[in-house]
Formats: structure tokens, sequence, C-alpha cells
């Protein structure tokens, strides 16, 4: 993986553009390569490893997840749940969700409180 010189990440949503470890340079090489994504809307693009992986896994720079759920849906879906509503964290449990090596697919669109999940 060919690394740019230290500087900052170009994708404009990036939480911390100066702060990793690497940046990588995004060039016509990666078009069809890495992840099985296409890059070359990126080339020319400096990322950060964080949104390099991100784009690698899932195919956008975009941070669609642990979006703050709402209030109304603060309730633990397990029927086992001792206590559903009395939790510092909830969960939204989607089809990629990943947590663990598990399969969660069967529980696409619940969400567990943080003892349950």
């Amino acid at each position: 993986m060919p690394h740019a010189p230290r500087s900052r990440c170009t994708y404009s949503g990036c939480g911390r553009p100066f702060q990793s470890s690497k940046f990588i340079r995004i060039n016509d090489r990666r078009r069809t390569g890495a992840g099985g994504q296409d890059w070359s809307a990126l080339s020319g693009s400096v990322l950060c490893e964080a949104c390099y992986d991100r784009f690698y896994k899932r195919g956008t720079l975009e941070r669609t997840r642990n979006k703050p759920i709402e209030e109304s849906e603060r309730r633990c879906t397990y029927t086992g749940c001792d206590r559903p509503t009395q939790t510092s964290r909830f969960y939204k449990i989607d089809k990629r969700t990943s947590a663990g090596g598990q399969d969660w697919a069967r529980l696409a669109g619940s969400v567990l409180c943080n003892t349950c999940y």
C-alpha cells in the first residue's frame, strides 16, 4: 500500500484529518482494485487510514453507523430483557452489523440495550 507524504485527509467529512498513523494517496491503479470497490471518484485524493478502511470495507466514505437513536425507539426489543429502558446505550441492529464476528441478520431492525447487545 503506497503511502502519501505526511499530510491531511482530503475527505471533507473526516473527523480527524490530521491524525492518522498513515495517509494513502489514491491513484488510478486503485480504480477497481482494493476491496472490490470503484476508486475512480477518489483518484488524486489522500485518505487517512480510517477513511481508507471505511471505503475499502463499505464502498462509501460516509459514516452512517452509530447515529443517535430517537427517544421513541430507546427500548430494548429483546424479549428476555429485564430492563428494556434502563441502559446507558442502545444499539440499532442492521443487516451489516458484525460485532463480535456474529451474524446479526436475523435481528436486523431490532434495538438492543447495552446488556443484551
